[in-house]
């Protein structure tokens, strides 16, 4: 890390970064501390998730955001849809279990004035009732999993019933899926959400070969097939999914 890089890292509380989205209605994204630097690095500045420009063929209207981390993605998303059909009346979901980045994923939802088409809610992915356990590094909060690491303490999260969330009849348009491991047991819970997701940007998280495999099996029995090669970025695939 360069050290002017080190220092904004640590004055950014102070002295904020701010990106102006839309000067007509004062929305934009500030960066107001080193969980949000890494976070808006990770969506912004890497070109995996601006694909959904290319990718989303219509005006969707409903994006789930599931490891919403700072909800960059979710404005991201919204950016490529206002720019590629001229305008976004797209509702968002978005689903985070560390109740530290509550309220920033609230802020940065009320600066890029999405946060009247937004849900947010707290809590875990996988299991569909009950409680888990979530391992929080408090000096990272992008560093948090459902498996314990160096520096992390544990934390019990409510599971999250994402088919009660979004309602039976509703289709899903966009799903973003980063829950730093969960994804093998979220898909197998409630695969038959999935039979209602058109297309998903996945971050699949180190596992078993055979694991992938079963998940991957599970994608395409719903009819979901993995729509471009897959990205390795930090250990991790990154997988697009798309309804044939």
């Amino acid at each position: 890390m360069s050290f002017s890089s080190f220092l904004y890292r640590r004055l950014s509380r102070w002295i904020t970064c701010e990106f102006e989205l839309d000067g007509a209605n004062q929305s934009k994204i500030a960066l107001k501390n080193k969980y949000e630097v890494a976070s808006f690095k990770d969506v912004f500045c890497h070109p995996f998730y601006w694909q959904v420009f290319q990718w989303v063929k219509t005006p969707p209207k409903l994006v789930v955001d599931c490891g919403a981390h700072c909800g960059h993605f979710s404005l991201l998303a919204d950016l490529c849809f206002a720019s590629k059909f001229s305008s976004s009346d797209t509702r968002y979901l978005l689903i985070e279990p560390n109740p530290y980045l509550i309220p920033v994923i609230r802020r940065n939802l009320r600066n890029s004035k999405l946060d009247e088409r937004a849900f947010l809610s707290q809590g875990l992915l996988g299991a569909n009732s009950g409680s888990g356990t979530l391992w929080i590094n408090s000096k990272n909060f992008l560093a948090t999993g459902t498996s314990e690491q160096s520096g992390t303490k544990a934390h019990t999260v409510d599971y999250i019933n994402l088919s009660n969330l979004v309602g039976d009849e509703q289709d899903i348009d966009l799903m973003k899926i980063d829950i730093e491991g969960g994804e093998y047991e979220f898909i197998s819970s409630q695969l038959n959400l999935f039979k209602r997701t058109h297309l998903i940007f996945m971050e699949l998280h180190e596992a078993s070969a055979q694991q992938q495999s079963i998940l991957i099996k599970q994608m395409e029995s719903v009819g979901l097939d993995i729509a471009a090669e897959p990205v390795e970025s930090h250990g991790q695939k990154l997988i697009i999914f798309q309804r044939t």
